[in-house]
Parts: structure tokens; C-alpha cells; sequence
């Protein structure tokens, strides 16, 4: 499905799946699994970044 215009019949298209009135397309398992991993992925990368950047900080120096 793609985006559009953010409608008033767009949203009740959204409200239909939702309830389980319409079918959203068929997906095999293996994108649950992969979107997951992704996720992961990327929540782990932003967290080493943070921790990287972190601990490059060095203290202020007194004159």
C-alpha cells in the first residue's frame, strides 16, 4: 500500500485492518524475523555509537 494523501477514507482504511475488516497483503514470517533483527541492529549501533562518544569526553582541564 502506499502513501498517499493522509485522507479521511485513508484512516478508515487503517481502522478496517486494524478491526481485521480488511486483509493487509499477505507476508511470509520471515519479514517479522528480519524486520527484528534489523531493529536490534540498529538500536545496538546507535547505542555504541553513544557509548563511544561518551567516553571520548574528556574532563575540563583547570588553568
Amino acid at each position: 500500500m502506499r502513501f498517499r494523501r493522509l485522507t479521511p477514507g485513508y484512516f478508515r482504511v487503517l481502522q478496517m485492518q486494524i478491526a481485521g475488516d480488511l486483509r493487509a497483503e499477505p507476508r511470509s514470517p520471515l519479514v517479522g524475523i528480519v524486520a527484528a533483527l534489523l531493529a536490534i541492529l540498529g538500536l545496538g549501533g546507535s547505542c555504541y555509537a553513544v557509548w563511544k562518544m561518551v567516553g571520548q569526553r574528556r574532563p575540563p582541564q583547570a588553568p
